[in-house]
């Protein structure tokens, strides 16, 4: 008997709540109760537990949602996609560590440009470098979907990084950077990944080759415009400050228009080991 053969049913009200609710609702209670539980206990130790899993919410969930219309999740191993996710994220940020470290609070527009250049570069480094080596990756499924995490990943980091700097001043100050870094994530770092990958796959899949023409990059050069005006728009004072709502709306709905023709129908990829094993449970005795 297979494994879900014997499964029982969920109740109906459970199953009728979308799985990026869920996610949602999951990681935000759990950030919640640990900060809670720090300031009425007085036990500041458990803080850092906050930061890690707030600092997840909002790209586990924008993963979560996306990978219900997708399911491009379910193209690539969970141990690939959790190895991108960190090694990913960790190399980008090392990446952006380097080339950012002379302009985080000085930039004028040619400054926010930079950045989001550099950020938009390191979130794709792991994932190209995978997809050149290992051709079965180069499909446009399995491409986002090792793009996203990596994504994933650095904007984890990124909001980890602020929330331990808003440490230094409060809680509550830890409590509002999270708030607001997920409240941001469908109009951030995920949804430019996601145009900059599907434009560019899909170029590449009518020449055959990968190729750094206009039509292969003319994603990611929007990604780095809206990714620097929406920087200049948070920061600068005036009316930078109109921006913030056009450019939100933009970015979602190109990456939208664009995710509404990316769908994997293939089975469920597991681990090579798993696989292996489980081949020799049914077939091997």
């Amino acid at each position: 008997m297979s494994a879900t053969a014997g499964a029982m049913p969920g109740p109906k009200w459970i199953n009728a709540i979308p799985r990026w609710v869920g996610a949602a609702v999951l990681t935000a209670g759990l950030t919640g109760a640990i900060l809670l539980t720090a300031q009425l206990t007085k036990n500041w130790t458990i803080v850092p537990a906050a930061m890690f899993i707030g600092a997840m919410t909002g790209p586990l969930v924008f993963l979560v949602w996306l990978d219900g219309r997708t399911r491009i999740g379910r193209s690539v191993a969970p141990d690939v996609l959790f190895i991108v996710w960190l090694v990913g994220g960790g190399v980008a940020m090392i990446f952006v560590g380097i080339f950012e470290s002379d302009y985080l609070y000085h930039a004028r527009f040619v400054g926010y440009v930079w950045f989001s250049a550099t950020e938009g570069t390191a979130k794709i480094l792991v994932p190209v470098a995978i997809c050149t080596v290992v051709p079965k990756y180069r499909t446009l499924e399995h491409a986002l979907a090792l793009a996203l995490v990596s994504a994933a990943g650095f904007a984890t980091m990124e909001s980890l990084s602020y929330a331990i700097s808003a440490y230094d001043e409060s809680v509550q100050a830890v409590r509002s950077s999270l708030i607001e870094r997920s409240l941001i994530t469908p109009f951030g770092h995920l949804p430019w990944t996601t145009m900059a990958v599907i434009v560019a796959v899909r170029a590449w899949q009518k020449r055959g080759r990968i190729t750094l023409s206009p039509k292969a990059l003319w994603g990611f050069g929007l990604a780095i415009t809206l990714h620097a005006t929406w920087n200049a728009a948070v920061v600068e004072r005036g009316w930078w400050h109109l921006l913030v709502i056009p450019t939100a709306v933009i970015t979602f709905a190109v990456m939208y228009h664009l995710v509404s023709g990316v769908y994997y129908d293939g089975p469920y990829v597991i681990p090579k080991d798993y696989a292996a094993q489980h081949h020799h449970d049914r077939h091997g005795r």
